[in-house]
């Protein structure tokens, strides 16, 4: 670009360069474009008199250009300051300028369907900065998908603004032009805000077994393999993901055939289908923490376990490990930041999806196969409304298609297929992955059924194997050893003194929360008392503000890493749905004192659940961690300290 720049106009230039940062896609487009061909600009006296006309709908963008700006940014969210805005249409670019001004706003997305827009406002207005500092993120309307907007969502705070998303625009020529457009990007939005939402997770009772399950294993784990040494032995360029949807029951004589040539990683479920075709996997991945899924493993021949690596979460039940009686099992973490304060990253971080399909495809991406193939990744139901494979443990019909009502394309992408919410979701993750592989890694959709998963590579499985296979030399299968016995102690040690610290610290915390949340509970009892008694004006905002300054003391330490890393994983369903009510009352405007003081009223009587449930958590947390603790050897648990907590008075 150095070459070719010196004879873009400065303000160009300047943004373009600013772009390519961020989005070099969308730069390098714009840095083809020669001219404007379709829209024409025309430039009044005053600096925000700037109209755009489309020759070829033969319209208008404003009416009044300056007088439409000025009513936009006066009627703007008046009962609400919005800090993540997001915009259909780059407009005359004015309007989105005059926002940036407003240091409330932390974010604003614009998407435009039309190249030659933004290739005219970037010539007139310098954005360059607010791109670069990220509070301005623009696309294409061609370009945008779910995994840039989960990306956008992830990357903030937004995500606790979730009520009060809107798709806006800064002209009416937009809405007129592009409704069906604007309901896509809506779409979609909404996919990504669930998403979001729901991996946070939605019950705190699953968090607890997790961190029960992790803590309980954590001693088994440092004394096993550790997954970073699959990383220096050679493999096949090709991985098979085998997963149980109902197109699998055809692609296995294909598997079959190619079998010795393949590194094959099948899901838990797979498994003992697998068994019964003759067809020993590579890799076997778990992800589930619940006592069933140790039913895939239970009446396996212990000789079809051997020579096999289970790779699994460090959550799993301890019913899924004495299932396991051959092979090489292998414990790893999912990427959450309690698992990570251990710091024993040579074990590894995999399962940041939701099934063990998406752990097998990130074990794939992570062992750096050239092409990852997926197979019996249906996604949906099939035409005859079965939901897994022949010889699935329980049955080609564990899920009643009746029951579900979603649907998403197809494979091929010939209409749509019936699927379940949980599958979708399940989806969600392959794109996101997708959008994360790295130099010339693909995936390759070979299940010929189900749900398409956009970002991969759609490719018969027979065609996969005539093309991509290497039939020269059979593959090498894959070996590990456990960890050397005094660097295993030395990872006791260091479990020990964690989880000593953990209590110890989780009693501090916990005692600090309950008298807050005391004091707090205490001033809302009287202020109902007022409410009732129509005595609201001995409520003084001096108290009120006292009391935002309590309940601040215990937000700040969220804001604290290890405190996070310790309390965030139960903590967070709880705190995103208490934040996504927080944020509209945030976001409210108040136009004077008593509208600031009802404003602060209201945000201290909300806290008050969000404090009990704080402090409880914490305490259900200390629990699970004690009892997991009580299963580890004697040896190891007689150098924990259970300290006790003192009674709070009221």
């Amino acid at each position: 670009m150095s070459d070719a720049t010196t004879s873009l106009h400065p303000v160009f230039e300047k943004n373009l360069q600013a772009l390519f940062q961020k989005n070099a896609y969308l730069a390098t487009d714009l840095f083809k474009i020669e001219g404007n061909t379709r829209f024409e600009v025309y430039q009044g006296k005053d600096s925000v008199d700037i109209n755009l006309y489309d020759t070829e709908k033969e319209k208008v963008f404003y009416n009044t250009p300056v007088q439409d700006t000025v009513e936009f940014i006066e009627n703007s969210r008046k009962d609400y300051l919005i800090p993540y805005r997001y915009f259909f249409g780059m407009g005359n670019g004015i309007i989105i300028q005059m926002l940036l001004k407003d240091p409330q706003i932390q974010r604003i997305i614009v998407i435009e369907p039309n190249l030659e827009v933004l290739y005219i406002i970037l010539h007139m207005l310098d954005f360059s900065e607010t791109i670069l500092n990220n509070r301005l993120f623009i696309e294409s309307y061609q370009q945008f998908n779910y995994p840039k907007a989960d990306y956008f969502l992830t990357s903030s705070q937004s995500q606790f603004y979730a009520k009060l998303f809107e798709l806006e625009t800064t002209s009416p020529y937009y809405d007129e032009y592009y409704s069906g457009e604007m309901k896509e990007i809506v779409s979609i939005m909404a996919k990504a805000f669930e998403s979001t939402i729901l991996g946070y997770g939605n019950c705190a009772i699953d968090s607890l077994m997790g961190i029960e399950h992790h803590v309980k294993n954590l001693p088994a784990m440092v004394k096993g393999p550790k997954i970073i040494d699959l990383t220096k032995q050679k493999h096949p360029d090709i991985a098979i993901v085998v997963s149980t949807g109902p197109s699998l029951t055809k692609q296995i004589p294909v598997l079959k055939k190619i079998q010795d040539y393949v590194t094959i990683i099948c899901v838990d479920a797979s498994f003992p289908i697998l068994e019964k075709h003759g067809i020993k996997p590579d890799f076997v991945t778990v992800l589930e923490r619940i006592p069933e899924t140790a039913n895939f493993f239970k009446n396996n021949a212990k000789e079809f376990q051997d020579d096999v690596i289970f790779v699994c979460v460090s959550i799993v039940h301890e019913d899924i490990l004495k299932a396991v009686r051959g092979g090489t099992m292998v414990l790893q973490m999912r990427p959450h930041d309690y698992t990570k304060y251990f710091g024993f990253d040579d074990y590894g971080y995999l399962g940041s999806g939701m099934s063990a399909a998406n752990l097998a495809h990130e074990l794939g991406m992570g062992l750096k196969f050239k092409n990852i193939v997926l197979i019996g990744q249906d996604l949906a139901f099939g035409d005859d409304n079965t939901s897994h494979a022949n010889d699935h443990t329980f049955g080609v019909n564990e899920e009643d298609s009746s029951k579900h009502d979603f649907y998403v394309e197809r494979y091929g992408g010939n209409g749509e297929i019936r699927t379940t919410h949980y599958w979708m979701m399940f989806k969600n993750h392959f794109e996101q992955a997708i959008a994360r592989q790295e130099g010339d890694q693909k995936t390759i959709n070979a299940t010929e059924g189900g749900a398409r998963i956009p970002g991969a590579v759609e490719m018969p499985f027979s065609e996969v194997a005539e093309t991509l296979v290497d039939y020269s030399r059979p593959k090498d299968r894959f070996s590990l050893n456990p960890t050397p016995e005094e660097e295993a102690k030395k990872h006791i040690d260091t479990i020990v003194d964690k989880i000593n610290f953990w209590l110890a610290d989780s009693i501090e915390k916990q005692e600090l929360i309950e008298t807050i949340f005391l004091e707090v509970q205490k001033a809302c009892e009287r202020f109902v008392r007022y409410n009732q008694e129509n005595q609201l004006d001995k409520i003084t905002m001096k108290e009120l503000t006292e009391l935002t300054e309590r309940i601040d003391e215990v937000k700040s330490l969220t804001e604290n890493e290890l405190f996070m890393q310790l309390y965030f994983q139960i903590l967070q369903s709880s705190l995103l749905h208490y934040e996504l009510d927080f944020s509209v009352i945030q976001a409210k405007v108040v136009k004077d004192e008593d509208e600031k003081k009802a404003k602060l009223l209201e945000w201290v009587m909300a806290h008050r659940y969000w404090l009990f449930s704080f402090a409880g958590q914490i305490n259900a947390e200390r629990e699970v961690i004690q009892r997991a603790v009580m299963t580890w050897p004697e040896e190891i648990r007689s150098r924990v300290h259970f300290p006790e907590k003192k009674l709070i008075e009221e």
